[in-house]
């Protein structure tokens, strides 16, 4: 296994037809990470996080690639650092499951399609009774969830975030109550995560913050993009009324 130098990222970018938004982020320099390969030929491809997600495509069956995979799942458990392996088919998923046998955790993700003429033609929520505004720094400080330490694990830095990510948050005066960011972004895309105040749940709080999350993305022509898990149902209706359709399944394996 080798590492890929950065000049060659945008020839990585090519060769991927579709890839999590982390993977583009990472290609796009806009947040750290390493790019592995099998050889120069690029047959098989590792991109990671320094936050410890890791994404595979291409040839499964390079034995020494597969080697090396497994040795960076080892030093991670020995380091009790992070290890998130996203798949990119049901190929790579059961040469996964073969190589790590019972030392991860599968967990399966929805990918979803946006639809911007549904999006468009929506019945758009009443946002009159709350105050909604672009997360700042002060946001973040008096956040309901996504703290320094969150930015610090996806972003590097909050400066990183505040610099090439967003977010909105909305606020019953000075308290805020749900908040919509960007936990990925690219040039080209922005995965959007989403937390609302038990005490004020089910009363269209995440409808309304995804909704200018998605304005927004829209007018820096850059596509919204929606994952969860598959058994999360609310998201899966949420994203509906939203226009995101068509979900694609993925797996995602975890330290056990």
């Amino acid at each position: 296994m080798i590492v890929v130098s950065k000049e060659h990222f945008k020839l990585i970018k090519k060769k991927l037809k579709e890839a999590p938004t982390f993977v583009y982020s990472v290609l796009d320099n806009i947040i750290n990470g390493t790019v592995y390969a099998d050889s120069t030929d690029f047959k098989s491809l590792l991109i990671q996080t320094d936050s410890g997600l890791y994404y595979v495509a291409g040839d499964p069956t390079v034995a020494a690639f597969l080697k090396s995979l497994v040795r960076i799942f080892e030093t991670s458990v020995d380091q009790g650092k992070r290890f998130t392996l996203f798949s990119a088919t049901t190929t790579w998923n059961q040469t996964i499951e073969n190589q790590f046998d019972k030392k991860v955790k599968k967990i399966e993700r929805y990918a979803f399609c946006f639809d911007i003429n549904v999006f468009k033609t929506r019945k758009m929520s009443n946002s009159s009774e709350y105050y909604i505004t672009k997360v700042n720094q002060h946001h973040i400080e008096h956040c309901l969830e996504f703290d320094r330490n969150y930015y610090d694990e996806y972003w590097d830095s909050t400066n990183n975030f505040l610099q090439n990510g967003f977010g909105f948050c909305v606020k019953d005066k000075e308290r805020i109550i749900s908040e919509g960011v960007s936990i990925f972004k690219s040039n080209n895309y922005a995965e959007v995560d989403i937390i609302t105040d038990l005490k004020y749940r089910g009363k269209g709080l995440a409808n309304i913050v995804a909704e200018k999350f998605i304005d927004y993305c829209l007018s820096q022509n850059i596509q919204p993009r929606w994952d969860c898990d598959t058994d999360n149902i609310a998201s899966i209706k949420l994203s509906s009324k939203l226009g995101f359709k068509d979900p694609q399944e993925y797996a995602v394996y975890i330290k056990r």
